[in-house]
């Protein structure tokens, strides 16, 4: 009798669980909110300004590198690389990303990145 039970017992958990899995993916997903870069956390932006500087280290590359900076802060990508450099530099980062973040600083500069 109590096998059966603990059976029975299992049973309602996994039915429920998968119940709730098929509405909550299926009939009722979240939507996303406040998912632009700009709010994500220093770090995580920092995270992404380095990898906008090893995805385009050329300076041909430079104006769609200042294309994803502007979601960062669309009205000075220089100021969110700058932001960018100083999270790396608190958070330890070592010195050859800190030196593609600065060499992307100065191409944005040159480039004229507002």
């Amino acid at each position: 009798m109590k096998r059966k039970r603990l059976i029975g017992f299992i049973l309602a958990i996994l039915l429920g669980l998968a119940a709730a899995l098929v509405y909550g993916w299926g009939f009722s997903p979240a939507e996303p909110r406040n998912t632009s870069l700009a709010s994500l956390r220093k770090d995580y932006q920092a995270d992404y300004v380095l990898m906008v500087a090893e995805a385009y280290p050329n300076v041909e590359d430079t104006g769609k590198a200042i294309d994803l900076l502007k979601q960062l802060n669309s009205q000075d990508p220089v100021k969110a690389v700058d932001q960018a450099l100083l999270t790396a530099q608190s958070l330890g980062y070592s010195e050859s990303d800190l030196r593609t973040i600065v060499n992307l600083e100065l191409r944005v500069k040159q480039f004229g990145g507002e």
